[in-house]
């Protein structure tokens, strides 16, 4: 008699033993999968960017003459700029809304910001000739310098950029996609890019 006291004691004890150790398993498989999410969200809270280099040589001419004389005598000045730009396509994903449910293993993804386009425009003299009786002024130049960014901004490739910033979104917010299915995550997206995402990566 007790030696079934003991079998089934011991059967017990290691019934046990398996269930502490398999819910301690699961616990922890959570717990990485939780982590795993969060670093993913936490890679996005980053700006995607696309940039364009651009470069411009923007000339200024000026005369100052007697009218009938221009032929003869005129007093010309004129000024070269050297126009260099950063144009850059960004989305800041740090307003991204975006929400994780651990319980159901869900993530809603509410809001991605609008792209933002920004120009870095860096000009610098590359030539000035002036005479004494028509000269530049501070003003002048100024005003000239400003019309040579707007020059080069007329240049830019705004639907290239937008389409290559576009695709690093989407490269992006797929990885995001990616680690969920592995790990058997749910993602709800409520953005427009919702079903060009989920083509490609679910």
């Amino acid at each position: 008699m007790k030696k079934y006291i003991y079998i089934f004691g011991g059967v017990l004890i290691g019934v046990l033993i398996t269930y502490f150790l398999m819910k301690q398993f699961q616990e922890t498989s959570s717990t990485n999968e939780s982590h795993v999410i969060a670093y993913e969200i936490k890679k996005l809270n980053k700006m995607i960017v696309a940039e364009q280099m651009f470069s411009d040589v923007y000339s200024h001419k000026n005369s100052l003459y007697f009218p009938g004389l221009q032929d003869y005598f005129s007093f010309d000045k004129k000024v070269l700029f050297l126009v260099n730009a950063k144009v850059q396509a960004v989305y800041d994903l740090k307003k991204m809304d975006i929400q994780v449910d651990s319980v159901q293993k869900t993530i809603f993804i509410n809001r991605v910001p609008e792209l933002e386009i920004q120009t870095f425009p860096d000009v610098r003299f590359y030539d000035m000739e002036q005479s004494r009786f028509n000269s530049f002024d501070k003003d002048e130049l100024n005003s000239i310098k400003d019309r040579a960014v707007a020059h080069i901004e007329k240049s830019i490739d705004r639907e290239k950029i937008q389409r290559e910033a576009h695709d690093q979104l989407i490269e992006n917010l797929g990885e995001l996609y990616l680690v969920a299915k592995t790990y058997g995550w749910k993602i709800e997206d409520r953005t427009p890019y919702a079903q060009e995402l989920n083509l490609k990566f679910n």
